[in-house]
């Protein structure tokens, strides 16, 4: 918002710190391009990076470890330490890299998520929902409910930087 003019609120050259406004719009107006991230505002943490890249960011990883704490297939109990970071809705077809669309699945879960008929369906608070081939279905909670604000800041970075 600051670059478009709409806000005075200090912008963050990454591996300086925080700049005035008016030098965040000069830097960004010779910039080759940007990565859109959206952040927690009170702990800046990356919540999103859309659909711009794959691989999801450490801080993001970590919320995600606390927030899941295991594999959140349905009985599963291995850490998230020892797990993957999954799509929920995959890459490939059109999903992003954000909070809502990201949960932490063991090995053996997310070869089975893959490439057997189970399905999952991810709500915006953490819970999974998933229906197995005969249709029974079975809701996975995650180990901390850690709500996103309603309303997120979004930084901008420049590509070469970072």
């Amino acid at each position: 918002m600051t670059l478009l003019g709409l806000s005075e609120e200090p912008g963050e050259l990454e591996g300086y710190g925080p700049i005035d406004p008016q030098t965040a719009r000069e830097l960004a107006g010779h910039a080759p391009s940007f990565t859109r991230l959206l952040t927690h505002p009170e702990k800046g943490t990356v919540l999103s990076v859309g659909r711009e890249h794959y691989k999801v960011p450490k801080d993001l990883r970590t919320w995600l470890r606390v927030r899941d704490e295991t594999c959140r297939f349905p009985g599963c109990n291995r850490t998230a330490e020892r797990c993957d970071v999954d799509h929920t809705r995959d890459w490939a077809f059109n999903g992003s890299t954000q909070h809502d669309n990201l949960a932490h699945l063991c090995p053996m879960h997310h070869a089975m998520k893959h490439y057997t008929a189970w399905q999952v369906a991810h709500a915006r608070d953490g819970a999974l929902t998933w229906t197995s081939p005969s249709g029974h279905t079975y809701r996975t909670l995650p180990a901390v409910v850690m709500r996103p604000p309603p309303v997120m800041s979004s930084t901008l970075v420049d590509d070469d930087v970072g």
